[in-house]
């Protein structure tokens, strides 16, 4: 389907839609983003899901592996080879066919059996796979993942201008497993320096309603 050569880069991506991996590789090539891999699965007849993965957690070109996927076919080698490389390197999939009338319209583009999502979902979840539910989750994790190193650890720092957003701030971040970074000393006494003297003076910083931009940028 694709009417352009991909640029060359560092995302792998896994598709069992070819129009999906096209689409992917048009707007990669609109925001300067390279693919180390681009596999179109495809029914899976042979070479599955599972072989790829086991491949690219090995590849060192390949920083980081992203998939448009309807079915798993044979879920057990699939969640071993997911396991082994998540462990590795940032792994993002949308997972088509969350409702029955979806799941249908899988099986008749591919001949997909979905399988039950929620299933699906906490199977991928205990891979440390991360799951997106639209294209321009996608997008947005493909440019990201291009552009910026994994974190070696999940220490956050999160800059509000709103209280009660900063707390489900926190909330989501614990939920994903991340750890809220405390400030230190010298850290405060540099906002202290560009901030109001109202704001939080903890982590979230919250540099109090109605913030213009550049208290934004300063604070970052």
């Amino acid at each position: 389907f694709a009417h352009m050569a991909a640029k060359s880069g560092n995302i792998a991506l896994l598709s069992q839609s070819g129009a999906i991996a096209t689409s992917l590789i048009d707007w990669a090539a609109d925001n300067n983003v390279g693919f180390s891999q681009i596999v179109s699965l495809g029914d899976m007849a042979d070479v599955d899901v599972g072989d790829c993965l086991d491949m690219l957690a090995g590849d060192m070109h390949t920083h980081a592996i992203v998939m448009y996927l309807e079915t798993i076919p044979n879920p057990r080698k699939f969640m071993s080879a997911a396991r082994a490389a998540a462990r590795l390197k940032p792994v993002i999939v949308i997972k088509s066919g969350r409702h029955e009338q979806a799941a249908k319209a899988a099986a008749t583009h591919t001949g997909a059996l979905s399988g039950a999502d929620r299933v699906v979902d906490a199977a991928l979840r205990r891979a440390g796979i991360l799951r997106v539910e639209g294209l321009a989750e996608l997008f947005d994790a493909v440019e990201t993942t291009a552009r910026f190193a994994p974190l070696e650890r999940a220490r956050v720092g999160i800059v509000t201008n709103v209280g009660g957003a900063g707390v489900l701030a926190v909330d989501q971040l614990i939920d994903c497993n991340g750890e809220l970074a405390e400030l230190a000393p010298a850290t405060i006494a540099r906002l202290d320096a560009v901030l109001p003297a109202s704001w939080s003076h903890a982590n979230p910083v919250d540099i109090i309603g109605y913030a213009p931009p550049e208290r934004y940028r300063v604070a970052v």
